[in-house]
């Protein structure tokens, strides 16, 4: 029984893997080169960054999101084991699939650490700081749109 309430809370601090549901290959990744292309355009905006500033910033950010990305494929892959399977997993199972999350999340935040080094070497702090911030943002506007679609389901979307 521990196990199953450790495994459910990993599964909802975890939850971010999970949102992003399989669809259709080509809806998809249009999808995904829409939502690319505005958090782009939303951080290049809040950064302000240098000509000299973006040429070496974006190579980096995009390295690291093609990780993120890795990292959450796995989770992806992990989670979908889990819903398929979990009343014919042992214990044993169960755990070392716990313990698999759990070493996702380590991933995620030395590569976070990772690049915060490497962006420490060519922006400043501040800037630095802004973007962490404007990560956030643009999540919670995203999250936003996503609940307001929901409440007007039937209304056509843009």
């Amino acid at each position: 029984m521990k196990r199953i309430l450790i495994l459910l809370t990993l599964v909802v601090s975890f939850s971010y893997l999970g949102i992003a549901q399989e669809r259709e290959h080509g809806m998809h990744d249009q999808m995904n080169e829409r939502f690319e292309a505005q958090k782009i355009s939303f951080i290049t905006q809040k950064l302000e960054l240098t000509p000299d500033e973006a040429q070496v910033f974006w190579p980096l950010y995009n390295e690291l999101e093609k990780k993120r990305k890795e990292n959450r494929d796995q989770g992806r892959i992990l989670f979908r084991k889990l819903r398929n399977n979990s009343a014919e997993l042992s214990d044993k199972e169960l755990g070392d699939l716990s313990d698999e999350l759990i070493e996702l999340k380590l991933q995620e935040a030395k590569l976070q650490k990772e690049y915060h080094l490497k962006y420490k070497k060519i922006l400043p702090a501040k800037k630095i700081l802004t973007l962490y911030h404007t990560e956030r943002q643009f999540q919670n506007m995203l999250l936003k749109q996503i609940k307001e679609r929901g409440k007007h389901p039937h209304e056509k979307q843009n």
